[in-house]
C-alpha cells in the first residue's frame, strides 16, 4: 500500500504543469535556464549536486575576478554540529564548505558583519531570505555595493532547528562515541548522510534519515514560516538540486540555474569556454517541476497567515493568495508539526516515533501537497 501511495505522489509530482503565471511568481525574472556540473571530478565527490556553485567560485577566485567568497562552512566542537559563515580565499577553502547545510543560520548577525569588514571584491553564496536581507543593504550602502561583484543563492524549502541535527548524530553515533566529522547529504541523487566518531567507525546513512523528519517540518526554523522565496529572487544566478526522474539516472548529478542577470550570464560563459564548467540548456519547467514538491506550499504564506493564530503565531500575508480549504489543511499540518517538536512531550513522541509509521505520514502529506 505505501509503494502504491509513494509511486502516485511521485507521478503527480512529477508531472504538474505549471502557468506562465505561476513561474512568473514562484520563480521570477530571469534570463537562462541550465542543468550544469564542474567538470573537475574532486569538485563533485563533495558537492550536494554538480559542484557547479564550487566551480564558479573557484574559476572567479584563480582568475582574479574576486579576492574572496562568503560560503556557509561547517565546523564540528564538542561533538556538534555548528554552521559558520566564511569568506573563503583559496580553493581548498571553498572545497571544505562544499556541501548542503540544514541547520538555522543568522546572516544579518553573522554574515553581514564579515563582508562588510573584507576589503576585496566578493561573490556571495546565500540563502533566498539572506540574500533579500543583503540586497535591502546593498540598497542603502551603494559604496558597500561595488564590492559585491556576485550574488548565488540555493533553493531552500526551509531550515531546521539545530536540534534535528544533534538528534541524528545520537542516533547515528550513541552516547560513547563524538563525532569528529559530519556531512549532511553526498552522493548520486537524494545522497546519504555521513559521520565519522573518535572511535574511528565511519557511518552512512540515506539522507532520509534526517530528511523523513524535516519534509514533514518537524523541528522547522520558525522565520522560514514567513517566507515565500523559494530560488531566490535577488540575486544573479539561482541554483539548486534537481528532482527530475530523467535525471535519476545520469551517470553525473547535475544543478539546475537559473540565470537571472548579465553578471550571471557572462560568469557562466566564461566558466564554459575556460572548460570548468558543463552546461545544457533547459526549460524552466523541468526546474520547476524539479522543485514541486515543496515550490507551491512555500510560497503560499497567505495559507500559514491565515491558520497561524490557532498557535498563537502571527504570520503577515505577503503573498495575498486565494487560500483553498486543502491550502489550510496544508498549512495547518505543517505548523501543527513545528509547534509539536517544539514541546518536551512532542519531542518524546517523534523520538519513538516508527519509521514506517513517519513514511506514511509523510506520504499522505506530501500526497496532499501534489493534489
Amino acid at each position: 500500500m505505501l509503494t502504491k501511495w509513494k509511486q502516485a505522489v511521485r507521478d503527480r509530482i512529477w508531472h504538474r504543469e505549471f502557468s506562465e503565471a505561476e513561474i512568473n511568481k514562484y520563480i521570477g525574472h530571469y534570463q537562462q535556464t541550465h542543468l550544469a556540473y564542474a567538470k573537475e571530478k574532486t569538485l563533485r565527490d563533495n558537492a550536494a549536486s554538480g559542484g557547479a556553485v564550487s566551480s564558479l567560485l573557484i574559476y572567479m577566485l584563480e582568475h582574479d575576478l574576486i579576492d574572496g567568497a562568503l560560503v556557509l562552512d561547517t565546523i564540528i566542537k564538542d561533538g556538534k554540529v555548528y554552521n559558520n559563515f566564511i569568506i573563503a580565499q583559496s580553493r581548498q577553502e571553498i572545497m571544505q564548505a562544499q556541501g548542503s547545510k540544514y541547520s538555522a543560520v543568522y546572516f544579518a548577525q553573522n554574515a553581514l558583519p564579515l563582508l562588510r569588514q573584507f576589503e576585496g571584491r566578493l561573490a556571495v553564496v546565500a540563502l533566498p531570505c539572506d540574500a533579500r536581507i543583503l540586497h535591502a543593504y546593498r540598497h542603502k550602502n551603494p559604496e558597500f555595493s561595488q564590492k559585491i561583484q556576485l550574488v548565488i543563492t540555493l533553493y531552500c524549502g526551509h531550515n531546521s532547528e539545530p536540534e534535528l541535527t544533534d538528534w541524528t548524530i545520537d542516533r547515528l553515533g550513541g552516547s560513547n562515541v563524538e563525532l569528529v566529522d559530519f556531512k549532511y547529504r553526498t552522493g548520486h541523487w537524494r545522497g546519504e548522510l555521513e559521520a565519522r566518531f573518535d572511535d574511528g567507525s565511519h557511518i552512512k546513512k540515506p539522507f532520509s534519515y534526517f530528511s523523513d523528519y524535516r519534509n514533514v517540518y518537524f523541528f522547522a526554523q520558525k522565520k522560514c514560516h514567513h517566507c515565500c522565496d523559494h530560488f531566490g529572487y535577488f540575486c544573479d544566478i539561482s541554483a539548486g538540486d534537481i528532482w527530475s526522474p530523467e535525471m535519476k539516472n545520469e551517470p553525473i548529478k547535475h544543478t539546475s540555474l537559473i540565470v537571472r542577470t548579465d553578471a550571471g550570464a557572462r560568469i557562466i560563459q566564461q566558466a564554459v569556454e575556460n572548460d570548468v564548467l558543463s552546461i545544457a540548456d533547459t526549460d524552466i519547467h523541468q526546474i520547476a517541476n524539479g522543485q514541486a514538491r515543496t515550490l507551491p506550499f512555500h510560497y503560499n504564506v497567505s495559507a500559514r497567515s491565515r491558520v497561524a493564530p490557532l498557535f498563537g503565531l502571527k504570520i503577515n500575508d505577503i503573498t495575498l493568495e486565494q487560500v483553498t480549504f486543502l491550502d489550510s489543511l496544508i498549512a495547518l499540518i505543517a505548523l501543527a508539526n513545528e509547534c509539536f517538536s517544539n514541546s518536551r512531550f512532542g519531542r518524546w513522541i517523534i523520538k519513538r516515533l516508527p519509521r514506517p509509521v513517519l513514511k506514511l505520514y509523510l506520504y499522505v502529506f506530501k500526497g496532499l501537497e501534489s493534489i
